[in-house]
């Protein structure tokens, strides 16, 4: 009798404490894999444009107020505070590209490029392309070249080896986002509003079915060389295989930036946060919380 009860006893610990941990480490599964969500920073405002150095770990992203973008900032890994861009008051910075292998940091403005780093006070230094309204970057990650969306048409061009000199890039005309993987096939969001793929070994593009035109996308590469586009609180895997996305994982807000890091995690913006989805190891379930939380 005492026997039955000491394993009784056993089995409702043992159930308590399974339930705490899962309570704690709030697992939340994307694609195959489990995450922890951590949150890093609080705003005032919603965060776009999510891009992380991954020399460094600190992100930048767009900050917007309501009905207007109130400029780009900094949230330095391991920080407790965010530190906004040095942009002029007449620019205004739209979008951040960050070349690991030259070492250059750009910032995409209303009047071209500019290049920052992390001692200056000021952002002074253009980049000899003109006036260009650049309104998105992509560093391929393949041979380095650079690419930009420009004006309210969203136009594509291409830096020729490294230069100032830029080419149109006629595969794509037009795009809202867009991103190449390591093979050469192209996903992006026509400014038609709808999603698309343009495989290396297509010679027409192909549109994505079960989305509205009406969703705004936010489209990255993962780690893994993957198309993931976020739409409202859902993630999805786009591929070449097929015109129906892939549903991986579903957060439960609405999604306004996200970015993929060297370690495998997510980092994901939405209205008044920015998180950190850090994948669980199986030998570790429940990885210890950062020890620090920035905010503005």
């Amino acid at each position: 009798m005492f026997a039955v009860k000491s394993v009784i006893a056993t089995i409702i610990i043992v159930t308590i404490f399974s339930k705490v941990t899962t309570e704690k480490c709030e697992q939340i599964k994307i694609g195959n894999e489990y995450y922890k969500r951590q949150l890093i920073a609080t705003i005032d405002g919603y965060p776009s444009g999510i891009v992380i150095d991954p020399r460094t770990e600190h992100i930048f992203f767009i900050l917007h107020k309501k009905n207007y973008t109130k400029g780009i900032y900094l949230l330095r890994h391991g920080s407790l505070g965010i530190k906004e861009l040095p942009v002029s008051d007449d620019i205004i910075g739209q979008c951040v590209g960050v070349d690991v292998v030259n070492n250059i940091i750009y910032i995409g403005t209303n009047q071209g490029l500019l290049t920052y780093d992390y001692s200056r006070t000021e952002i002074t230094a253009e980049r000899p392309i003109g006036d260009d309204d650049v309104r998105s970057i992509f560093i391929d990650k393949v041979d380095n070249q650079m690419y930009i969306t420009t004006g309210v048409n969203h136009e594509i061009f291409r830096f020729i080896n490294g230069s100032a000199a830029v080419k149109r890039y006629d595969r794509i005309p037009k795009a809202y986002n867009f991103v190449l993987d390591t093979k050469g096939n192209a996903f992006y969001e026509y400014v038609d509003g709808k999603l698309y793929f343009f495989s290396s070994d297509l010679y027409e593009p192909i549109q994505y079915k079960g989305f509205t035109r009406e969703l705004k996308y936010v489209l990255r590469l993962s780690r893994s060389d993957e198309a993931i586009v976020a739409v409202k609180g859902s993630l999805f895997r786009l591929t070449t295989s097929s015109i129906l996305p892939v549903k991986i994982g579903q957060l439960g807000f609405k999604i306004t930036g996200m970015a993929f890091d060297h370690r495998n995690n997510i980092i994901i913006g939405t209205k008044g946060k920015i998180y950190r989805f850090r994948p669980i190891d199986t030998n570790d379930p429940c990885p210890p919380d950062d020890y620090f939380m920035s905010g503005i």
